[in-house]
């Protein structure tokens, strides 16, 4: 399929419409009507309107510091999200749910075009389609990209830091690294959980160099120094990570993000199975060849953001939305170039967009924790 469409219509043309189509899946299913208040949605929405409204960053750390009941929520250290949908809520000239929401599939939007750049820098062409194709129908991608999370924004980061990466280690331009130093430090203050992948992007770069870069503690600088500005002083920064550890024995993380290592993997079958059971086949496959390095690349990445989080207590999909792309970037490099590869795309586009409706529309799963997946496809009561 991918192979004949690209004869036909050119590369560039087929993945226009590859992103077209993905965009108008996400667009199409961006129609929540009822987000969930008290949870993480209400209080990005509160710290968006606060930042937009008052353009003061103390307001939203005193708010989140000074009460208690805030903070099992997301927090003010994901200053570059706060601060980014506080902007396009005043571009807007509107601060609502739905503001937000389309901010998070914009982002996934954005997260479809990077993992094609990434494809092609890795690999070539034809697997950059493939996994492109196989990101349109992500369950999970589609599934955050309509609600008014941050989890969206901290996945295109994450694939911008390493598409940065990647681009200066085939071209060290003063440009890239700097784009990279920034776009990392942006991870970083997306999410607070961009702290277990790092260490995992920064052993790509090792292997690919085999050296120590002193710019590596740039970022987690940077994501410390802006913070203390944006709040006015430091001692905030370090309450709110003694918050942050005591939230982690929170009754809702101990009863539904606990869980054995294997669980992200089980959590992924259950809302991916095709692609999950081709992404370990293609994992137990990796020959000498001319994919081998990108091959190696994407597994070190997808597997490492799996592996780090099985081992800390808190786990659930959400944390994990950044190894979904790398996943399917070696599943589409291992994929052979033969009609029944065609019909196994089509195959699991049916599959994920069934499963997809299934538990995240018709069922409403907000949270992707194995309890409420479970009962979403009716494995448990």
């Amino acid at each position: 399929m991918i192979k004949t469409l690209t004869a036909r219509i050119g590369t560039p043309l087929a993945f226009a419409g590859l992103l077209g189509l993905a965009a108008a899946i996400r667009i199409l299913f961006n129609d929540v009507s009822k987000f969930n208040d008290p949870a993480d949605e209400m209080v990005y929405l509160r710290f968006a309107q606060t930042f937009a409204h008052a353009s003061a960053y103390p307001d939203v750390v005193r708010m989140f510091v000074e009460d208690p009941s805030l903070w099992i929520f997301p927090n003010p250290l994901r200053w570059s999200f706060i601060g980014t949908s506080a902007l396009y809520c005043a571009v807007r000239g509107v601060c609502r749910y739905r503001t937000l929401a389309t901010l998070s599939t914009g982002s996934g939007i954005v997260v479809v075009a990077l993992t094609y750049w990434l494809g092609v820098r890795l690999f070539e062409r034809r697997t950059a389609l493939v996994a492109t194709a196989l990101m349109a129908t992500a369950p999970l991608q589609l599934a955050l990209g309509r609600r008014a999370l941050a989890d969206e924004f901290f996945c295109a980061m994450v694939l911008a830091s390493v598409v940065a990466m990647i681009e200066w280690l085939r071209s060290p331009r003063p440009g890239w690294l700097i784009a990279w130093i920034v776009l990392t430090t942006l991870a970083f203050a997306a999410k607070e959980h961009f702290l277990f992948i790092y260490p995992v992007v920064l052993s790509v770069w090792w292997v690919r160099e085999r050296r120590i870069r002193w710019v590596w503690v740039l970022p987690p600088f940077l994501f410390f120094a802006v913070f203390c500005a944006l709040a006015g002083d430091v001692v905030s920064f370090f309450r709110i990570a003694r918050i942050l550890v005591s939230a982690t024995q929170a009754p809702y993380v101990v009863q539904f993000q606990n869980g054995p290592p294997q669980r992200l993997l089980i959590d992924f079958l259950a809302i991916a199975p095709l692609a999950t059971i081709a992404f370990i086949a293609a994992a137990c496959h990796i020959n000498r060849g001319p994919n081998r390095s990108g091959q190696l690349c994407t597994l070190l990445l997808a597997a490492g953001i799996l592996v780090v989080h099985s081992l800390v207590p808190s786990k659930n999909l959400r944390f994990v939305v950044a190894a979904d792309p790398f996943m399917r970037l070696l599943v589409a490099s291992w994929l052979p170039r033969t009609r029944s590869a065609a019909a196994a795309l089509m195959g699991n586009a049916i599959v994920e967009l069934t499963l997809f409706y299934h538990i995240f529309i018709r069922f409403g799963v907000y949270d992707p924790v194995t309890s409420q997946l479970l009962r979403a496809l009716r494995m448990v009561e």
